[in-house]
């Protein structure tokens, strides 16, 4: 897993989050009727797989952030340890293939079980079945472990991200080509002047940052967290706009090439961390990133 993958994997959870929660809530009807029906569930469908790799993927996590933050790692570790989380869903989705496979109840079968369902000595026996063995983790308990690491992956991308800016033993820009950035750059602000749905001054600020990034280039010592900073805030600007596509593009694969490339310590290929969905988010981070960097 490298930084790129973190949304990826996000979303994985995000999904498997949507099935437990669908899970939950018809607890009663699968009890009734049997975990077969899942199969037919969109919910399930979308997260099937993920639930399949889930062991695998938060190995991948933990092997991820151990050398990037220290702290967030052990949160994750003792995260995992503490609630059984990757034996829980292995167990789980174990269950739920076997269920699957399984041929379900035609009309008159599921008639009988509505109707047991509905008197009261079995409906309380069903109530107190459980779907699962004690030694898995119940589904509310889950539900809360989801979703705390889905906040632990949104931490891990801005910890990821903020160790270029702090971490200069990393940080090898003698592997850059200069002259590809300034292209990059160049091209990204023909982009902004060809047209871009920007008023005046925002498309003023824009450029500014595109151009503080590329005359760093003209120093002895270019600060590269200065360099960053700039095209990290160019590009939180530019990926909530709909035809700002190419300039996005060109600043995107810019940063990626630094970040990438000049990698000593850490292999993985980052890309920028941007919010589209949440202007205040991106607001929020350009302010951050300007004090951190000084652009």
């Amino acid at each position: 897993m490298n930084y790129g993958n973190l949304d990826e994997f996000k979303e994985e959870l995000v999904s498997m989050e949507n099935f437990f929660t669908e899970f939950a809530a018809r607890e009663n009807e699968l009890l009734a009727f049997g975990m077969s029906r899942v199969s037919d569930w969109e919910s399930y469908i979308a997260s099937a797989m993920h639930l399949k790799c889930f062991e695998m993927r938060i190995h991948e996590f933990q092997t991820f952030l151990r050398p990037i933050d220290k702290q967030l790692y052990e949160r994750v570790t003792h995260l995992a340890e503490e609630t059984n989380i990757a034996e829980s869903i292995t167990g789980i989705e174990v269950s739920l293939r076997i269920a699957t496979q399984r041929k379900q109840l035609n009309f008159s079968q599921e008639i009988v079980s509505s109707v047991m369902f509905n008197i009261p000595y079995f409906s309380n026996w069903f109530k107190r079945k459980r779907l699962f063995t004690e030694d898995v983790i119940p589904i509310q308990k889950l539900l809360v472990s989801i979703g705390r690491l889905i906040s632990l992956v949104s931490l891990a991308k801005d910890s990821y991200i903020s160790k270029w800016y702090h971490d200069s033993d990393v940080f090898k820009p003698s592997n850059l080509d200069h002259e590809k950035i300034i292209a990059q750059i160049e091209t990204a602000i023909a982009k902004v002047d060809s047209g871009i749905s920007l008023n005046k001054e925002d498309k003023k600020q824009l450029k500014a940052y595109l151009y503080k990034a590329k005359s760093e280039f003209s120093e002895d010592r270019p600060s590269w967290n200065k360099i960053i900073g700039a095209l990290v805030i160019a590009a939180a600007i530019t990926s909530g706009i709909a035809d700002s596509t190419g300039a996005y593009e060109n600043i995107d694969t810019a940063i990626k090439y630094i970040l990438g490339t000049s990698i000593e310590k850490y292999a993985p290929s980052p890309v920028p961390l941007i919010d589209k969905s949440n202007p205040k988010v991106i607001a929020s981070k350009k302010d951050r990133l300007e004090a951190e960097t000084g652009v």
